[in-house]
């Protein structure tokens, strides 16, 4: 099953496919958007809401237990098509998807402000801020509030509970440029 998964999620990314998916996390959202990159650990997506895209979402390939793919006559790729950006762009420079270190750092070291879920631990709480440190087991962020507020201390995240990765999105270049640098 998992292969099949990967076969379809690489398919709909050669397609530019419009791609809603499900996954096996009790509680976990369902993504919409467009497949970017497949690897047997990571998924990288495009993510769109509201006629328009949003970011991008990295999702542990393995949660994902089914994919629905709409043909080039969907909304959501006749919008994009006519009013852009066609095709769904790229994050800046190459994500390394091959394990969630790698991944957290290419992505940390290329936007400030991440979102980090542990939606297997509580599936309603992401936590937002600035990577401080890649350790070999743990990432550190500097979190920032929904107040665009720094926390004064980072808070540590085990590599292994991270099931999820969102930046570049609306509401995280807000808090970004509301809340200005972290302190050093």
């Amino acid at each position: 099953m998992a292969k099949e998964i990967r076969r379809q999620l690489q398919e709909a990314a050669e397609k530019h496919q419009f791609t809603h998916i499900e996954r096996g996390i009790p509680g976990g959202d369902e993504i919409e958007g467009f497949v970017l990159g497949v690897t047997p650990a990571w998924t990288v997506i495009a993510e769109c809401d509201r006629l328009a895209l949003d970011g991008f979402v990295a999702l542990r390939t393995r949660d994902i237990v089914q994919l629905r793919r709409r043909g080039s006559g969907d909304l959501m790729v006749r919008w994009l098509q006519r009013h852009g950006p066609w095709p769904p762009p790229e994050p800046r420079g190459e994500l390394s998807l091959t394990d969630v270190r790698s991944l957290t750092e290419s992505v940390g070291r290329r936007y400030r402000l991440i979102a980090v879920f542990q939606e297997d631990l509580d599936p309603g709480v992401c936590y937002i801020g600035a990577p401080v440190h890649f350790g070999k087991k743990r990432i550190e962020l500097r979190e920032v509030n929904p107040r665009a507020r720094w926390a004064t201390t980072p808070s540590s995240f085990r590599y292994e509970d991270i099931t999820r990765i969102d930046f570049d999105d609306r509401y995280n270049t807000i808090l970004d440029a509301l809340a200005g640098p972290p302190p050093q």
